[in-house]
């Protein structure tokens, strides 16, 4: 997965001979990401001010369907501390799901500071599908009971107008469930083409009786698909229906000998 990263500087300014704050120079950041993929602007915030201050974060006006986040060195975070006189960079990454619709798209990013001045940058995202797949085929429900294992198959196809690498399935089964998916990899899928998996779950026997949904997603060197569901049915072992019939049928015999005994008597 390709990711673009754009330098951007916030910088706020404190007057000497005012108390009101100033507002930095502006520049609208724009990049492209393909449907199904993750762009990232790098954002840099510098306080020129003599006090220290925190800096909310917000994205406004980009479709709700995005993902987005401010990270800094792994966290996710909405807010972050600038020291006075220094800076800090920030990330802004945005996923795109695989079905949002290809074009331009507009908003802006804005830092406001702990004494309400705000710094507002706008921002351009364009969207793509040089590169995208999708499960066009796939069991929507599966029964199975404890201990056993039961099968399914999905199908993906290359609905963009470039190839696509190493496809593989994702499974999003329980952590005890055994998934061994064939293929494990798909090396390459030309546009238009399908990709046909078959999927073996063994469910083990301490799994109570559930309607589990499990996800399904296939993903690539270049582009995932959304992700659809699987709805598992697990019934307890048949094998106690047996011995639930067995007691029975002992229990019948017993009471039947028991009544013959009497009657002899």
């Amino acid at each position: 997965m390709k990711r673009a990263a754009i330098a951007l500087m916030l910088t706020a300014f404190l007057s000497v001979l005012s108390a009101h704050s100033a507002a930095a120079d502006a520049v609208t950041l724009a990049q492209t990401v393909q449907a199904g993929s993750a762009g990232e602007y790098q954002i840099e915030i510098a306080n020129e001010t003599t006090d220290s201050h925190d800096y909310h974060l917000a994205v406004d006006g980009l479709p709700d369907t995005l993902t987005l986040s401010f990270v800094q060195d792994g966290p996710v975070l909405d807010t972050v501390a600038v020291d006075a006189g220094s800076y800090t960079l920030v990330t802004l990454r945005v996923d795109v799901p695989a079905d949002t619709a290809v074009g331009r798209y507009a908003g802006s990013v804005t830092a406001t500071r702990d004494d309400g001045s705000a710094l507002t940058v706008p921002i351009v995202l364009n969207v793509e599908n040089t590169y995208s797949v999708e499960i066009v085929s796939q069991n929507l429900n599966v029964t199975t009971f404890r201990g056993q294992e039961f099968t399914f198959d999905v199908t993906a196809s290359n609905i963009g107008a470039a190839p696509l690498t190493n496809l593989s399935l994702v499974v999003g089964a329980p952590a005890k469930w055994v998934v061994q998916i064939d293929p494990a990899v798909v090396a390459s899928l030309d546009p238009g083409a399908d990709a046909a998996y078959h999927a073996r779950v063994l469910v083990p026997r301490s799994q109570i009786a559930i309607d589990q949904p499990v996800t399904l997603s296939i993903i690539s060197d270049q582009a995932s698909s959304a992700e659809s569901t699987l709805t598992v049915r697990v019934q307890n072992n048949p094998g106690y229906l047996v011995v639930a019939a067995i007691v029975i049928l002992a229990a019948v015999i017993g009471v039947v000998v028991y009544f013959r005994a009497r009657g002899r008597r």
